[in-house]
């Protein structure tokens, strides 16, 4: 993990990163809220969905623990903080490829393939073993990058559908996010590319969650709204 060393002083403490700490905490205030609104759907689809928001959230919690402590508490806390954030972020990406799988067999009557997603969850398995060993957040945001695409896709090809448009879009955003931290993109160093790619992440959850409502209004209409 790269860091950028601004820090503020609080009650006593030094807290590095105090902007990246601000907007991973948006990011993980807004996926609970998600994961809460989502859940009143009691099916499927919104449980992909939820969880999906949900380990967002805490990896975005969890990513500001590394960042707001760095060494301060010994290299060990520091290495084990930034494989859960990674490895959360891989669960994360399982529910995303879950959920627009299973969208799309249910637009299209379709069974969910279930060697599709057995090869998926061996191959995230393999993919967090990685990550221990290499400790690497170049995988991740490969790995993001493909089921990304195939969401996008996925919603595109469904893009006249109530809520689709939503979700592809916030994926575009999304992919905004991965370039500027691939890129390092910063424009001061109390607002970094890591600050920059949180507020489009955060742009793209907006948009991601008012499509995942849309569709789950359309297709599975509350008690109170029918």
């Amino acid at each position: 993990m790269n860091f950028d060393y601004t820090y503020i002083i609080f009650c006593g403490a030094i807290i590095f990163e105090p902007v990246t700490i601000l907007t991973n905490f948006f990011i993980a205030a807004f996926s609970i809220f998600a994961f809460y609104k989502i859940q009143q759907y009691n099916v499927p689809l919104a449980k992909h969905w939820a969880f999906f928001f949900l380990m967002i959230g805490l990896s975005s919690a969890v990513g500001s623990l590394a960042h707001g402590a760095h060494y301060q508490l010994g290299v060990g806390f520091l290495k084990t903080t930034v494989f859960l954030m990674h490895s959360i972020s891989l669960i994360a990406i399982y529910f995303c490829f879950k959920a627009a799988s299973l969208y799309h067999s249910i637009i299209h009557k379709k069974t969910n393939n279930k060697f599709v997603t057995l090869f998926v969850v061996i191959w995230i398995i393999v993919l967090l073993i990685l990550t221990f060993i290499q400790n690497n957040f170049l995988l991740i945001k490969i790995h993001a990058g493909i089921v990304l695409t195939y969401s996008l896709i996925i919603h595109i090809i469904n893009y006249k559908k109530p809520g689709s448009a939503n979700i592809a879009w916030g994926i575009v955003i999304s992919f905004l996010s991965i370039v500027v931290h691939s890129l390092k993109l910063s424009l001061s160093e109390w607002f970094n590319y890591k600050d920059i790619s949180h507020v489009f992440m955060l742009i793209c959850l907006i948009c991601m969650l008012q499509g995942v409502t849309k569709i789950l209004k359309v297709n599975y209409p509350l008690p109170s709204s029918q």
